[in-house]
């Protein structure tokens, strides 16, 4: 990892092992097994937003937490982090969530969740409706449709485009160690392809004060959702890791099993 953010990684504070997956278009892919004897439990795949990292603090202990009830593959999606790879806001990033769901078939774990935080979101919904082989689905705080500027309070998408499309905030960004494309083109967005989950369980999560992906997009994605389906809105909740809250890793926990007959 070239960037700030090696001197900024959390150390962990419970059992861990560093793996490394290639996925299929040859990006290498890096994270961190958490949890004591990871192969007992259900596998949960997890996956940050953009500009963050899987060993950022906040995002790590909230990994940490959800080995309660799960054995947690926190991934650097590509473009970020120590992964190869330039980021590509959800698209191509399927590719890294399936690579890691096939390290975790693999290592014996019947059951897969994948579970990921704003791109990280629209990741783990875009893998599950295209790619599937997973057994639940949460995607916190993704958006519905990509011109996610019609609805989003006009600071935060300022403040969102100094940072993605202004060649300084670019450059910053590569230094802190997040790698974007100079040019996109959209994949499909999550609203045209949720219907195809089911009938995989997908949980949605989504804050009613979410400045950036306003809960309208939540609404509309519940909304074209097929079952079984379940909307968590967190009340007075804003955006991505700004949710995580005392018991929020246990609340998520609970759905998920109560939507899912989880077995090893």
């Amino acid at each position: 990892m070239l960037s700030i953010q090696r001197f900024l990684n959390y150390r962990w504070q419970v059992p861990h092992e560093p793996f490394v997956v290639e996925t299929t278009d040859g990006v290498r892919i890096v994270g961190t097994a958490l949890g004591a004897d990871l192969t007992s439990r259900p596998a949960l795949v997890l996956a940050h937003g953009l500009m963050g990292w899987h060993r950022r603090e906040r995002f790590a202990v909230f990994a940490e937490e959800l080995t309660h009830w799960f054995a947690v593959y926190a991934v650097d999606l590509r473009g970020h982090g120590a992964s190869g790879g330039i980021g590509d806001y959800g698209g191509a990033e399927i590719q890294d969530i399936d690579a890691v769901v096939a390290l975790a078939r693999a290592r014996g774990h019947r059951t897969v969740i994948t579970m990921g935080m704003s791109m990280g979101g629209i990741t783990v919904l875009r893998h599950a409706a295209l790619l599937g082989g997973v057994d639940a689905v949460v995607p916190i705080s993704s958006l519905a449709w990509w011109n996610w500027r019609d609805t989003a309070h006009p600071k935060v998408a300022g403040w969102m485009d100094r940072r993605i499309v202004h060649k300084r905030g670019r450059l910053l960004l590569r230094l802190w160690g997040s790698r974007l494309p100079d040019d996109w083109a959209e994949p499909a967005s999550p609203e045209d392809v949720v219907a195809k989950i089911s009938p995989i369980p997908v949980l949605l999560v989504h804050g009613d004060r979410d400045g950036l992906f306003s809960v309208a997009h939540a609404e509309r994605l519940f909304e074209l959702a097929g079952e079984p389906k379940r909307l968590l809105l967190g009340h007075g909740g804003r955006h991505a890791e700004d949710l995580i809250q005392p018991g929020f890793a246990e609340l998520l926990a609970r759905n998920i099993l109560d939507l899912l007959p989880v077995t090893t």
